[in-house]
């Protein structure tokens, strides 16, 4: 920078209050000023909010004419757009300028006002702007669109918003009389030419400014082994040795964390204790952000919600409870604190758990030296193409295919995208009536559902429907929870925490999605977790606690864990643990692979279950270290197998459901169904919404490619593998042993003399047992009476299957069945309960029977049951929870 450049600058800034400029701003603020494309990247607090507003602001305020938005200021959070609003808006003043947020929260009234009067400066969100792209007045008021400020990218790059938000600003390129100017920004990409390429698509030219000056970290990590009452007690004591006056956070990875957490702090804390999290209504939320920008001392319990930019006032210290798992998310959430005075950030990490403990440390050493995950962007995500497709027959009115394909090639993500992509998304969106696709002139057109398809998918995020949660003590709405947290654990009588306080469930009202409830005062429940809010390892943080293994004395001494698989082999559980530290994606490759071709090899189901360090495989089988070896070291074309191990799995079905929504073969509030998702599958398998959720799938939770890399590694004997032989399993197992028992925390209390008469009755359970085949053996025995699982005398079939000893029918219907003869709907369903069972009892044995002998255990409980059993009394607990649970839920099966 000339030093007439740095006096022009440094004159931009004084004017805005500013007496010297930090590194980022000197180094990215000419470059803003030529109109050049830029991608900033800075710690937080290092100015660079004002490093793009001040000079964009300043040319935007020369420029002539007004009644059209001159520039965008993206946000991924309509919270973060208020807090944009609140600090800019002072810097347009000063230029002249009017600034408004339009969000999804955005009042009719100023809708109205900002379609009538637009303003200079347009704060949004990428829906939000894929809505106003549909508008014909906002069309008008963006065709002199100059500039476009996208903040933290790094939120949007690896998911479909970002690759939604890369179409859109093609779309508004071509609307705009002018060339747009992109500035994007972040304080944490571990991969800045990537997403400089994302920022500006494949035919521009993007500057990276880069602040690489290492913001410390003082951060102290602490293992408390006195469980989550002594992990509270570290945290109390820590916020009261640190009290300055201000305000601090309180970091967790889930909501059910946070609600815990908030509500066994409150009693042992003198400052207020808050929550923030998604959950809350939008007035909770903005409460507790008031307090964090006025400073007021308190602790605020929150999750990602407020990680990003949101302006936290003056936080001191910042605590997080558990390893963060991801070294951009420890920069982010500890980063929050002293952004302001541009001191070292201090925090504290704690945990109870041991590999937390590791991985943290691990974490910090990479942050220490900036070593930040690489983040992947979706590539040529189809369902995210289809909408936009649609959305520009509001653009354009009918549309060229040959238009669309050179839009898509424009944004980086969808580069590869031909025309078979494109022909193929047409022929589905007509097939469902949203386009019609004229074959001969190659454009396509409005349709009958074009305007409801469009509407419905303005967003990528999944169409999870709201249950609300409802007081009928004070009659008042305290928040909500979504369908598939309602259907676990959704039971009168279960006890939950929403807010920092426990609530009793009274009755769930599934046509108006309300859940009532009444306080708790009573302490002693169980915690439910919310799912699909797991933060994936990456394997080099895997690697890095492998190494950190081999001096931690909690581990087996002389092995060296990240170049060796130790197989830790109960063959009496049935179950093999494999120590693999290779992170959450390629773990999870792995076990399916394993899962898939073992059930094949072994006659039987193959139970898997993994996390970012470990395998743990069970079965009614024996596995050999030879096949597990022979698989590891074969090679397989790994997308196929993994393809056809997920394939009618939770994931892909709940993944096919959205993708079916998204290209409008369903309705958005449509109720999920698992059955009609697997009919979906088969119906449009050779079509892009099967492709397309299995290329999300993929994306988010497995990796192919690594997973290549350590199998050839384990060919080449790179990665060597240990097989031990044990009657007990080691400490370090047990992580993904408890996995199991985490969520049935009802059973841990039960009293032991009370479990022995359970165990009693269990045994003296009296059992009809028939082949599942043909009907023609059957027999009555009690539980303790049976010694083995017998083959069937006329059929030799291996398939038996048991019911309640006085159960005459079965038998006859599955006769019926065997003789060809036609089922009731009936019938039909207890036919296939008993094959269900039949499973069970052939893969896990005796032990099978003995869960069936529970009081109201059925086939899907049971299942659980066998697949979650870490030893003989967790079983004995579990099946005493599961007669429980059933006897107060039994007058709804009735109804």
């Amino acid at each position: 920078m000339s030093g007439q450049e740095r006096d022009s600058v440094q004159a931009l800034f004084a004017d805005a209050g500013f007496s010297s400029l930090t590194n980022i701003q000197r180094s990215a603020v000419p470059i803003i000023l030529q109109k050049h494309d830029c991608l900033v990247i800075a710690p937080t607090g290092s100015g660079k909010t004002e490093c793009a507003v001040i000079p964009v602001f300043h040319i935007v305020g020369k420029a002539k004419g007004r009644g059209y938005i001159r520039c965008l200021y993206i946000t991924p959070l309509r919270a973060l757009n208020r807090d944009v609003f609140r600090r800019i808006e002072q810097y347009a003043k000063i230029n002249g300028l009017t600034v408004q947020v339009r969000h999804g929260d955005t009042t009719a009234t100023m809708r109205r006002r900002i379609t009538d009067a637009p303003p200079d400066v347009l704060i949004s969100t990428p829906e939000t702007m894929v809505s106003l792209l549909s508008q014909e007045k906002m069309l008008k008021a963006l065709s002199n669109l100059q500039w476009v400020i996208i903040d933290e990218v790094h939120e949007l790059l690896p998911n479909e918003r970002g690759s939604q938000l890369s179409i859109t600003m093609e779309r508004l390129q071509m609307n705009s009389n002018y060339t747009l100017t992109r500035v994007g920004l972040s304080a944490t990409v571990g991969n800045p030419q990537m997403a400089a390429k994302f920022l500006v698509g494949t035919k521009r030219r993007c500057h990276v400014r880069q602040d690489r000056t290492l913001r410390r970290y003082d951060v102290d990590i602490r293992l408390e082994r006195g469980g989550i009452s002594g992990v509270v007690d570290v945290i109390a004591a820590y916020i009261n040795e640190h009290r300055t006056g201000s305000p601090t956070l309180l970091f967790t990875n889930t909501r059910s964390e946070a609600e815990m957490l908030a509500s066994m702090l409150k009693g042992k804390l003198p400052i207020p204790v808050e929550m923030h999290h998604g959950s809350l209504s939008k007035q909770i939320r903005e409460e507790t952000e008031h307090l964090l920008q006025h400073d007021q001392e308190g602790l605020v319990v929150c999750t990602s919600s407020l990680e990003l930019g949101i302006d936290v006032g003056s936080v001191d210290t910042v605590i997080h409870y558990g390893s963060p798992h991801q070294v951009s998310k420890l920069l982010q959430r500890i980063g929050r604190s002293r952004h302001k005075s541009n001191r070292s950030a201090r925090g504290l990490v704690v945990t109870s758990r041991h590999d937390d403990y590791v991985e943290a440390s691990a974490i910090l050493q990479r942050a220490k030296r900036r070593s930040i995950e690489r983040q992947h962007i979706h590539e040529a995500p189809l369902d995210v193409l289809a909408h936009h497709m649609v959305g520009l027959l509001y653009q354009c009115g009918v549309v060229s295919v040959q238009d669309v394909m050179l839009m898509a090639n424009a944004a980086f993500p969808f580069r590869l995208v031909g025309m078979v992509d494109i022909h193929r998304i047409l022929e589905l969106l007509e097939e469902n009536r949203v386009v019609t696709f004229d074959r001969d002139r190659m454009t396509y057109s409005a349709a009958s559902r074009t305007f409801w398809y469009h509407l419905e998918n303005l967003s990528t995020i999944p169409d999870i429907l709201k249950f609300q949660v409802f007081d009928s003590v004070s009659k008042k709405i305290i928040g909500s929870l979504d369908q598939r947290f309602v259907g676990d654990y959704g039971e009168a009588g279960n006890l939950f925490v929403l807010k920092g306080s426990q609530w009793k469930i009274l009755v769930v009202d599934e046509k108006s999605f309300r859940v009532s409830v009444e306080p708790h005062m009573r302490g002693g429940t169980a915690i439910p977790r919310w799912e699909g809010e797991s933060i994936p390892v990456e394997r080099e943080t895997a690697q890095a606690v492998g190494i950190m293994r081999q001096s931690d004395p909690e581990y087996k001494e002389d092995i060296p864990y990240d170049k060796t698989i130790l197989v830790e082999s109960n063959k009496q559980r049935g179950t093999l643990v494999l120590h693999a530290c290779f992170g959450t994606k390629i773990n999870l490759t792995l076990a399916s692979i394993l899962s898939a071709i073992l059930s094949s090899v072994v006659g039987g189901t193959v139970q898997v279950r993994s996390d970012a360090y470990r395998i743990m495989l069970v079965s009614g089988h024996h596995i050999a270290e030879h096949q597990v070896m022979d698989i590891l070291q074969t090679e397989y074309d790994i997308l196929d197998t993994v393809t056809a191990s997920v394939v009618g799995k939770h994931n892909i079905n709940w993944r096919i459901w959205n993708t079916a929504r998204r290209f409008g073969v369903i309705r958005k509030g449509t109720v999920y169904d698992q059955r009609r998702a697997r009919y979906l599958y088969k119906r449009y398998r050779n079509t892009p919404l099967v492709t397309e959720a299995l290329r999300e799938l993929f994306h988010e939770k497995y990796d192919i490619q690594g997973t290549k890399q350590v199998m050839k590694q384990i060919q080449d004997g790179t990665i060597s593998l240990v097989w031990v032989d044990t009657e007990e399993f080691t400490t370090m197992a047990m992580p993904i042993l408890d996995q199991a028992s985490q969520h049935y925390s009802y059973a841990a209390s039960i009293d032991p003399e009370l479990l022995n008469i359970v165990k009693s009755r269990l045994y003296k359970t009296k059992h009809r047992l028939v082949c599942a085949r043909c009907g023609k053996w059957e027999r009555v025995m009690q539980t303790s009476e049976i010694t083995i699982i017998p083959s069937c005398p006329h059929c030799r079939g291996r398939q038996i299957t048991t019911t309640f000893s006085s159960d005459y029918e079965l038998v006859n219907i599955i006769s019926k069945k065997y003789n060809n003869k036609r089922l009731t709907k009936e019938e039909a369903h207890k036919y296939k309960r008993a094959w269900k069972v039949a499973s069970l009892v052939e893969t896990f044995g005796i032990t099978a029977i003995l869960v069936m002998s529970g009081y109201g255990v059925g086939a899907d409980t049971g299942a659980r049951i066998l697949r979650n059993m870490v030893d003989e009394e967790h079983m004995f607990r579990q099946i005493y929870d599961a007669e429980r649970q059933y006897t107060l839920t039994r007058g709804f099966w009735d109804q």
